[in-house]
Protein backbone atom coordinates (compact mmCIF):
# COMPACT_ATOMS: atom_id res chain seq x y z
CA UNK A 1 0.00 0.00 0.00
CA UNK A 2 1.30 3.43 -0.92
CA UNK A 3 -0.34 6.61 0.25
CA UNK A 4 0.56 10.11 1.37
CA UNK A 5 2.39 11.13 4.50
CA UNK A 6 -0.68 13.01 5.75
CA UNK A 7 -2.92 10.00 5.32
CA UNK A 8 -0.49 7.79 7.25
CA UNK A 9 -0.35 10.35 10.07
CA UNK A 10 -4.11 9.82 10.43
CA UNK A 11 -3.81 6.05 10.01
CA UNK A 12 -1.13 5.84 12.68
CA UNK A 13 -1.92 2.46 14.29
CA UNK A 14 0.09 -0.14 12.42
CA UNK A 15 -0.74 -2.96 14.86
CA UNK A 16 -4.10 -2.18 16.47
CA UNK A 17 -5.30 -4.14 19.49
CA UNK A 18 -8.74 -2.57 19.90
CA UNK A 19 -11.63 -1.57 17.66
CA UNK A 20 -10.88 2.09 18.32
CA UNK A 21 -7.24 1.71 17.28
CA UNK A 22 -8.36 -0.25 14.20
CA UNK A 23 -10.37 2.74 12.97
CA UNK A 24 -7.03 4.46 12.41
CA UNK A 25 -5.09 1.62 10.81
CA UNK A 26 -4.45 1.04 7.12
CA UNK A 27 -2.92 -2.32 7.98
CA UNK A 28 -6.10 -3.38 9.75
CA UNK A 29 -8.33 -2.16 6.92
CA UNK A 30 -6.38 -4.26 4.43
CA UNK A 31 -6.36 -7.31 6.72
CA UNK A 32 -10.09 -7.03 7.47
CA UNK A 33 -10.86 -6.72 3.77
CA UNK A 34 -8.89 -9.91 3.14
CA UNK A 35 -10.47 -11.86 6.02
CA UNK A 36 -14.05 -10.56 6.02
CA UNK A 37 -14.35 -9.10 2.53
CA UNK A 38 -15.38 -5.76 4.03
CA UNK A 39 -14.59 -3.22 6.72
CA UNK A 40 -17.75 -2.19 8.54
CA UNK A 41 -18.85 -1.68 12.10
CA UNK A 42 -18.93 -5.43 12.75
CA UNK A 43 -15.21 -5.57 12.00
CA UNK A 44 -14.36 -2.62 14.24
CA UNK A 45 -14.73 -4.54 17.49
CA UNK A 46 -12.03 -5.60 19.93
CA UNK A 47 -12.99 -9.24 19.38
CA UNK A 48 -12.62 -9.06 15.58
CA UNK A 49 -9.40 -7.04 15.77
CA UNK A 50 -7.83 -9.68 18.03
CA UNK A 51 -8.69 -12.65 15.81
CA UNK A 52 -5.53 -14.62 14.91
CA UNK A 53 -6.13 -14.39 11.16
CA UNK A 54 -6.34 -10.61 11.44
CA UNK A 55 -3.01 -10.43 13.28
CA UNK A 56 -1.36 -12.66 10.67
CA UNK A 57 -2.62 -10.51 7.81
CA UNK A 58 -1.88 -7.18 9.54
CA UNK A 59 1.73 -8.36 9.67
CA UNK A 60 1.76 -8.90 5.91
CA UNK A 61 0.69 -5.33 5.05
CA UNK A 62 3.48 -2.94 4.18
CA UNK A 63 2.70 0.76 3.88
CA UNK A 64 4.89 3.29 2.15
CA UNK A 65 4.37 7.01 1.81
CA UNK A 66 5.07 9.78 -0.65
CA UNK A 67 5.52 13.44 0.16
CA UNK A 68 3.95 14.52 -3.14
CA UNK A 69 0.61 16.32 -2.57
CA UNK A 70 -2.35 17.62 -4.54
CA UNK A 71 -1.77 21.35 -5.17
CA UNK A 72 -3.35 23.27 -2.30
CA UNK A 73 -4.12 20.13 -0.28
CA UNK A 74 -2.02 18.02 2.10
CA UNK A 75 -3.11 14.70 0.52
CA UNK A 76 -1.21 12.53 -1.95
CA UNK A 77 -2.53 12.67 -5.52
CA UNK A 78 -3.45 8.97 -5.36
CA UNK A 79 -3.24 5.77 -3.36
CA UNK A 80 -1.89 2.51 -4.74
CA UNK A 81 -2.32 -1.09 -3.70
CA UNK A 82 -0.38 -4.09 -4.87
CA UNK A 83 -0.56 -7.67 -3.64
CA UNK A 84 2.32 -10.10 -3.81
CA UNK A 85 1.01 -13.67 -4.09
CA UNK A 86 2.72 -16.70 -2.57
CA UNK A 87 4.18 -17.58 -5.99
CA UNK A 88 5.72 -14.11 -6.27
CA UNK A 89 3.21 -12.79 -8.82
CA UNK A 90 2.26 -9.15 -8.20
CA UNK A 91 -1.29 -7.88 -8.71
CA UNK A 92 -1.59 -4.10 -8.90
CA UNK A 93 -4.74 -2.03 -8.69
CA UNK A 94 -4.79 1.13 -10.81
CA UNK A 95 -4.02 4.27 -8.77
CA UNK A 96 -7.03 5.61 -6.84
CA UNK A 97 -7.17 9.39 -6.98
CA UNK A 98 -10.23 9.82 -4.76
CA UNK A 99 -11.56 7.45 -2.13
CA UNK A 100 -15.04 6.02 -2.61
CA UNK A 101 -17.36 8.20 -0.57
CA UNK A 102 -15.30 11.36 -1.05
CA UNK A 103 -16.82 14.56 -2.40
CA UNK A 104 -15.29 13.79 -5.79
CA UNK A 105 -16.53 10.18 -5.82
CA UNK A 106 -19.73 10.04 -3.77
CA UNK A 107 -21.55 6.87 -2.80
CA UNK A 108 -24.65 6.07 -4.81
CA UNK A 109 -28.03 5.44 -3.15
CA UNK A 110 -27.49 1.68 -2.75
CA UNK A 111 -24.02 2.16 -1.23
CA UNK A 112 -25.37 4.79 1.17
CA UNK A 113 -28.24 2.47 2.11
CA UNK A 114 -25.83 -0.37 2.86
CA UNK A 115 -23.72 1.90 5.05
CA UNK A 116 -26.78 3.40 6.76
CA UNK A 117 -28.23 -0.05 7.51
CA UNK A 118 -24.88 -1.21 8.89
CA UNK A 119 -25.12 1.61 11.43
CA UNK A 120 -28.86 1.94 12.05
CA UNK A 121 -29.68 -1.75 12.49
CA UNK A 122 -27.65 -1.74 15.68
CA UNK A 123 -30.63 0.10 17.24
CA UNK A 124 -33.52 -0.37 14.78
CA UNK A 125 -34.95 -3.40 13.06
CA UNK A 126 -34.13 -3.62 9.37
CA UNK A 127 -37.59 -2.58 8.12
CA UNK A 128 -37.66 0.46 10.39
CA UNK A 129 -34.13 1.45 9.36
CA UNK A 130 -35.01 1.05 5.66
CA UNK A 131 -38.12 3.23 6.09
CA UNK A 132 -36.09 5.87 7.93
CA UNK A 133 -33.46 5.84 5.19
CA UNK A 134 -36.17 6.34 2.56
CA UNK A 135 -37.50 9.31 4.49
CA UNK A 136 -34.04 10.82 4.91
CA UNK A 137 -33.27 10.30 1.22
CA UNK A 138 -36.33 12.43 0.36
CA UNK A 139 -36.17 14.70 3.41
CA UNK A 140 -36.98 17.78 1.32
CA UNK A 141 -40.43 16.25 0.73
CA UNK A 142 -41.23 15.88 4.45
CA UNK A 143 -43.58 18.55 5.78
CA UNK A 144 -41.76 18.44 9.13
CA UNK A 145 -38.80 16.60 10.65
CA UNK A 146 -41.28 15.53 13.34
CA UNK A 147 -42.53 13.05 10.75
CA UNK A 148 -39.23 11.15 10.76
CA UNK A 149 -39.61 7.57 11.93
CA UNK A 150 -37.56 7.99 15.09
CA UNK A 151 -40.12 6.86 17.69
CA UNK A 152 -38.52 3.44 18.30
CA UNK A 153 -35.08 5.03 18.39
CA UNK A 154 -36.18 7.62 20.97
CA UNK A 155 -37.57 4.83 23.19
CA UNK A 156 -34.18 3.07 23.26
CA UNK A 157 -31.97 6.15 23.49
Amino acid sequence: MRTGTTQMLMLRNSNPQTGLEAKFSMEFAMAAALVAGRVGLAELTDEFVRRPEIAVNVGKVKCTTVDETIPGLPMAPDDRVSVVLADGKVIEHPPVAYAKGSWERPLDREELLEKFLDCATRRLDCNHAQALFDQLWDIAELPSVRKLLLIEFRQHA
